[in-house]
């Protein structure tokens, strides 16, 4: 009995399975021409849908229907995106691997997870087709 309860303590104590820092590069590499999902980290609820339609522009589907159009700028091992709904603003995160890809921001700590990359449409006016 002493002997599993040894085992379990030994398996609570076990690391995290590893984050690994993704490029930036690599980040946009997965993503160009793309579409993905991105969901809180814990809970797993909706933030939204970013189309990345080169490696400088998105097009950006807030959870709640409303959408912009995004700048992507590489800041070191940051990917920084302006929006013409928030000018002015960079929203800065840093990409990292941990089973999936997620998404660090670097002005609150918030962790977004990418669930789906896919080549759909986010669906907003003027989004380009092509």
């Amino acid at each position: 009995m002493r002997w599993l309860i040894l085992a379990a303590l030994a398996g609570l104590a076990a690391p995290a399975a590893a984050q690994e820092p993704m490029s930036p590069a690599a980040f946009l590499d997965a993503l160009e021409g793309r579409t993905a999902t991105f969901v809180m980290r814990d809970g797993g609820d909706l933030v939204g849908i970013e189309r990345f339609l080169d490696r400088a522009r998105t097009v950006w589907a807030h959870a709640d229907g409303s959408c912009a159009y995004g700048t992507i700028m590489l800041r070191g091992p940051q990917v920084c995106f302006t929006y013409d709904d928030d000018p002015g603003v960079s929203h800065c995160w840093l990409p990292f691997r941990d089973g999936e890809t997620h998404v660090r921001s670097l002005s609150s700590g918030e962790v977004q997870r990418i669930s789906r990359i896919d080549d759909s449409y986010v669906g907003c006016d003027g989004e380009p087709l092509s």
